[in-house]
């Protein structure tokens, strides 16, 4: 898609910020009073910076997200302005390969039904007692430190090493090359940014090929030493049959759950974290009413969600929130910013646990809504029981609460709490 002069549009408000291609810490460190801003300006608003129309508003989102005239495959079509930047994305996209993440039916159907099966409610359910086991030793390990007057970085020692271990053991994959996996993902999502910062690309496209090396050797291995795991899985499904899926999409698919499976977690676990122990009324609710956690859970999502953007591509002219969308156009929904459009909540900006109903698009919705929402829910829930019950209190060191970015994964670097 050619950008197109805003004088050859219908008219709409300019984005003060352009989530993909601006860089700013103090964005970063709080971007709703900037989503609420540009939100007064209308629930669609065009950004000519990043070439794309910015979704604010949930029902508009909603209705993206879950119609068939808007898909994933062709957002390659999406030409930021810089060419540089154009070419390095592009590159990026090849080497990603055709993850489920990025198709449309009837590709995304047959590839999302191989893994499915993987992250149902009934398979997650069985998973509950392993990830308490998991989450109880972590806890250990803190306890310990905590008891001997330490500092301890929250997201290290615990939102980090809970998810990853779990997604590992999923997959197959040896939970020791836990650390690599960390490396691998901070250093893979440096380019999900429009910006065009050559080291940063670098970095990317190393990890990128790191990472699909390991897996290349995983998948060898389960070729001829299977596992009651889901590479393995894959693998005898590619065997019985060839056409099912392709070498090419087993390793993109691989990375994406590897990823995936643990980064937006992790990011949950500890934007949780911090938001408990930063509202200590809410937090205070919460020990006194433990039946409240599942819907703590949804508020965390809903108030600060791990993930802040998906996109969209528009494959026929439309009209959305009052703008003129033609095909081709490129859509980035602000889940963020939908999650606290006042239309749809009471007080969008006030953290509360308890709300009667809570509505929020950060996993989704549709055909793509997040395979692995039950899986995240669950973790979350043992996460924080955990936290709750063996750190009565637990509370947040005074010093400055790094976030890592890039703005589309919102959670932090570090997180230091003391007992």
């Amino acid at each position: 898609m050619d950008t197109i002069p805003a004088n050859k549009r219908e008219p709409a408000p300019e984005a003060i910020f352009d989530p993909i291609m601006d860089d700013s810490e103090d964005v970063l460190a709080n971007p709703y009073p900037v989503l609420k801003k540009m939100q007064q300006d209308g629930a669609v608003i065009w950004s000519s910076r990043g070439n794309q129309w910015l979704v604010l508003g949930y029902n508009e989102a909603n209705g993206i997200l879950r119609s068939k005239n808007f898909g994933k495959k062709l957002l390659e079509n999406w030409k930021p302005p810089n060419a540089l930047m154009r070419g390095a994305m592009i590159s990026l996209r090849r080497r990603q390969g055709p993850s489920m993440l990025i198709q449309d039916p009837p590709e995304h159907t047959r590839l999302r039904a191989l893994v499915s099966g993987a992250f149902t409610p009934t398979v997650i359910h069985r998973l509950e007692g392993h990830i308490e086991e998991i989450a109880s030793d972590l806890a250990d390990k803190m306890q310990r430190r905590l008891l001997a007057g330490h500092e301890v970085d929250l997201i290290a020692e615990f939102a980090f090493l809970l998810p990853v271990i779990v997604i590992a053991e999923l997959l197959g994959v040896p939970t020791k090359d836990r650390d690599k996996f960390k490396k691998w993902s901070s250093d893979m999502i440096l380019s999900f940014t429009g910006k065009m910062k050559p080291m940063r690309m670098a970095k990317s496209f190393m990890a990128m090929a790191n990472i699909r090396l390991y897996l290349k050797l995983a998948i060898e291995e389960k070729r001829h030493n299977p596992q009651n795991d889901l590479i393995s899985e894959l693998v005898k499904a590619q065997a019985s049959d060839a056409e099912s899926l392709s070498n090419h999409e087993l390793l993109a698919n691989l990375v994406l759950l590897l990823i995936a499976g643990h980064e937006t977690t992790v990011n949950l676990i500890g934007n949780g974290a911090y938001n408990l122990l930063s509202h200590p009324a809410e937090l205070a609710k919460l020990r006194k009413e433990p039946t409240l956690l599942e819907s703590a859970i949804e508020e965390i999502l809903r108030f600060d969600p791990p993930v802040q953007i998906v996109r969209r591509l528009a494959k026929e002219p439309c009209e959305l929130g009052g703008r003129q969308i033609r095909e081709n156009d490129v859509l980035t929904v602000m889940t963020a910013a939908c999650n606290r459009d006042p239309r749809i909540v009471q007080d969008p900006d006030v953290f509360k646990i308890d709300r009667e109903e809570i509505k929020h698009l950060t996993f989704g919705a549709g055909i793509h809504y997040c395979l692995g929402a039950e899986l995240a829910r669950t973790e979350g829930r043992i996460a924080f029981k955990t936290l709750l019950d063996r750190f009565p209190n637990l509370t947040l060191v005074d010093k400055a609460h790094v976030y890592k970015g890039p703005f589309s994964l919102r959670g932090f670097k570090e997180l230091y709490v003391r007992a």
